[in-house]
């Protein structure tokens, strides 16, 4: 028996090929997004029937809404515009009559501006899918580099002022932090409006960057902690402590063994604050007066017109129940070890 062979397995280096992904793992990773596509679909029609009953409570007819103002209206002409509108249908009858037409691509009219929702939205998702991925962009800049840094101290003293960088990060609201961007950097740079990126690439990121700030600070302290903690973790497992003594180095062992295990949490964090990152934007665009969905949402939601905020309230859904299979797709990606139930 040669000297290599009699050397046991625990005690060889670690692996440097990674194995290329079998088509097994290939069928559990899809296998694994089809039940999530269901659980999130499912999730996703209780909110938005959730949301259709919400708006047929809050107070205001919108038959009123599309007649105008004033008290003009005779109440059978109330009743022809609610019968026009669907509106002396059932309220799950009105749901599925709203879905059905959503599926193909029909989110009716708005009642105010009278254009078609499907456009407003069209105009405004690109703005904030834009100001939502510069946010998450920042976030992870910041967090990840900042993670690796702090990972190197575990004293009792760094443990304590990480905390409290992540308690003041976290507890400052996205608008007070928009207000406070706003006053210091209002001769410096743009605090309101959009710029497109068909009008030049720097006047667009200029308006950009003070909202974006104010959306990812919170998110950003938030993977900070996450990922320094799971890090600090990964960094004491045995796996790392053996890959350090056969004398790999130390940047190695980060970027090959521990950051890349580490990063699991924050994959599965990163997805679940997509919906208060949606939220936020709604904050953030208002303050910075963004043309995105967010403020449409605010102006439709005080306007009482309620077709736009179904559309908005809808596409949001839609954006936050992707982004969530995305991560699964990452996180099946980044860890070979996962696993439906059915395994």
């Amino acid at each position: 028996m040669s000297v290599i062979e009699a050397v046991p397995d625990s005690d060889m280096p670690p692996k440097e090929r990674e194995p290329a992904p079998s088509s097994g793992r290939l069928r559990r990773i899809a296998r694994t997004l089809l039940i999530n596509a269901a659980q999130l679909g499912i999730v996703g029609l209780a909110a938005t029937f959730l949301m259709f009953v919400l708006l047929r409570t809050i107070p205001g007819d919108p038959a009123r809404t599309v007649s105008g103002p004033g008290g003009s209206v005779s109440p059978e002409q109330i009743a022809r515009i609610r019968s026009e509108l669907g509106l002396d249908k059932p309220v799950v009858v009105q749901y599925f009559d709203w879905l059905s037409a959503a599926a193909r691509g029909d989110l009716g009219k708005s009642l105010v501006l009278n254009d078609s929702v499907t456009t407003l939205l069209s105009d405004r998702i690109v703005v904030t899918l834009q100001l939502g991925m510069y946010a998450l962009a920042f976030a992870l800049l910041v967090a990840v580099p900042l993670s690796v840094l702090a990972s190197r101290f575990t004293s009792d003293r760094a443990n304590r002022s990480v905390r409290l960088v992540g308690t003041l990060g976290i507890a400052v609201p996205s608008f007070w932090l928009a207000l406070l961007l706003i006053i210091a950097f209002q001769n410096v740079l743009p605090t309101f409006g959009y710029s497109s990126l068909s009008d030049g690439i720097g006047a667009h990121f200029q308006h950009m960057i003070l909202p974006t700030i104010a959306l990812g600070v919170g998110m950003s302290t938030l993977l900070f902690e996450t990922t320094r903690a799971s890090l600090i973790g990964t960094l004491n497992s045995d796996y790392v402590r053996t890959a350090r003594s056969f004398g790999i180095p130390e940047r190695r062992v980060y970027s090959r063994y521990a950051l890349r295990n580490a990063l699991l949490p924050t994959v599965t964090i990163a997805g679940l604050e997509m919906g208060a990152l949606m939220g936020g934007a709604l904050l953030v665009e208002n303050a910075f007066a963004v043309p995105g969905m967010g403020r449409l949402l605010v102006q439709s939601v005080l306007a009482r017109d309620y077709t736009v905020v179904q559309g908005c309230i809808l596409v949001l859904v839609i954006v936050v129940v992707s982004v969530n299979l995305l991560m699964d797709v990452v996180y099946s990606l980044i860890d070979p070890r996962v696993r439906t139930d059915n395994d």
